[in-house]
C-alpha cells in the first residue's frame, strides 16, 4: 500500500496536487455552506452588507469549514475505502499523504480563524472554531459510529456557518439568527436519511450505524415526517420572528409543499419506487436549501411586510439603522478635525 502510495505521489503533476487538495474540502459541501453564511448576511444586515465584510466572512468561512472537511477525510479513511461514493477520495487514492492533510487543515483553519476575527469580528471566528469542533470531535470523532442519532445531533455542525455571517454583520447572536440555525438543524436529518435510504447496504459495510441500518426503514420514514414538519413549522416562524416579508413567506410556503411532498412520497413508496423517491427527496432537499436561503436574501433587500405590525417595526429598525449611521459619520468627522488641529 505505501509503495503504491508513493508511485501515485510521484506521477502527480502539480496541477493534479493541487486538485486533490482542492477535494479535500469537499467543494460541493462548501458551496452550500458558503450560500447559507451570505444569505444570512443580507438578512442580518436587512440589505446589502459592505463588499469587504462580504469577502472576508466568505473566506473565513470557507478556509474553516475546508479544513474541517479536511479533517474529516483524515478520520474517516478507513470507511472511505469502503464505500463507492467516498472510495476516490484523495487519501484513499493515496494522492495525498496524511501527514500533508493534516498540516494542510491546520494552516487553513488558523487562517480561517485570523481571517474571522481581525476582518470580521471575534464573535464570527468563535462561531466558525464552535463549528468545527462540532463537525470534527462530536460528529465525525464521536458520534457518527456510535449512535443512529448522528445525524440528528450532527447536523448542528452545518448550521454553524449562518451564525458567522450573522455575527458578522451585527456582532452578536438575536432570536432570528438561531432560528436560521433550528432550520439547518432540522433540515438535516430528512436530507442525510434520503441519502441513507438508498446508500443503506454501504453504509452498513462501513459499520456505519445509520437509522434504516440500525432501526429499520419504517422507523426511519416516519422520523423524516416528523423532521419534516418541525422544519415547515420553523420556516413559517422565522417569517413572524424574523420580520420577513411576504416574498420569503411565499417561498418558504411554496418550497415547504414540496419537500413535504417528495418526503411523503417516500414515506409511502414501496419497495421498488422507494429508492426512485429518496433519490429525488435528496436532490430536493439541496435544492430547497438553496432557494429559501436565496429568498430570504431577496426579501432582505426588498422587504413587503405582511403585516401591520412587521412594517411598522420594520420602519423603526431602519430609523436606527440611519440614526447609528448619521453618528457613526458625526464621529469621523469630529476625528478627522482633531487630527486637523493636530496637524496645525
Amino acid at each position: 500500500m505505501a509503495t503504491q502510495t508513493m508511485q501515485t505521489e510521484e506521477r502527480l503533476s502539480a496541477a493534479d496536487k493541487a486538485r486533490a487538495f482542492y477535494e479535500l474540502t469537499k467543494p460541493g459541501i462548501l458551496k452550500l455552506l458558503v450560500l447559507t453564511t451570505v444569505c444570512t448576511m443580507f438578512v442580518a444586515e436587512r440589505g446589502l452588507p459592505s463588499g469587504w465584510l462580504l469577502l472576508v466572512t466568505m473566506l473565513g468561512t470557507v478556509l474553516i469549514c475546508g479544513s474541517a472537511n479536511t479533517l474529516n477525510m483524515v478520520w474517516d479513511q478507513d470507511i472511505d475505502q469502503i464505500m463507492n461514493r467516498t472510495a476516490h477520495r484523495p487519501l484513499v487514492t493515496g494522492r495525498v499523504t496524511q501527514t500533508e492533510a493534516l498540516v494542510f487543515a491546520a494552516t487553513i483553519g488558523l487562517a480561517g480563524v485570523a481571517v474571522l476575527t481581525f476582518g470580521a469580528n471575534p464573535l464570527a471566528a468563535l462561531m466558525g472554531i464552535a463549528g468545527h469542533a462540532f463537525y470534527v470531535v462530536i460528529y465525525t470523532m464521536w458520534l457518527k459510529r456510535s449512535t443512529p442519532q448522528n445525524i440528528v445531533i450532527g447536523g448542528a455542525a452545518g448550521a454553524f456557518p449562518p451564525l458567522i455571517g450573522w455575527a458578522a454583520v451585527t456582532g452578536d447572536l438575536s432570536v432570528t439568527a438561531w432560528l436560521i440555525f433550528a432550520l439547518i438543524f432540522l433540515w438535516t436529518p430528512p436530507h442525510f436519511w434520503a441519502l441513507a435510504l438508498y446508500k443503506d447496504v454501504e453504509y452498513g459495510k462501513a459499520n456505519i450505524p445509520m437509522m434504516p441500518v440500525v432501526r429499520g426503514r419504517y422507523t426511519t420514514k416516519f422520523q423524516m415526517l416528523v423532521y419534516t414538519m418541525l422544519l415547515l413549522g420553523c420556516s413559517a416562524l422565522i417569517a413572524i420572528e424574523g420580520l420577513m416579508g411576504i416574498i420569503y413567506l411565499v417561498s418558504a410556503i411554496l418550497l415547504g409543499i414540496g419537500f413535504a411532498y417528495y418526503c411523503i412520497k417516500v414515506a409511502f413508496a414501496d419497495a421498488e419506487r422507494e429508492e426512485y423517491w429518496a433519490k429525488r427527496l435528496f436532490a430536493y432537499s439541496i435544492l430547497y436549501v438553496a432557494l429559501i436561503f436565496g429568498a430570504m436574501s431577496v426579501d432582505a433587500v426588498q422587504t413587503h411586510h405582511f403585516t401591520e405590525y412587521g412594517y411598522l417595526v420594520g420602519i423603526e429598525r431602519d430609523a436606527k439603522k440611519m440614526r447609528a449611521e448619521q453618528q457613526l459619520e458625526k464621529i469621523r468627522e469630529i476625528h478627522n478635525g482633531e487630527a486637523v488641529e493636530t496637524a496645525r
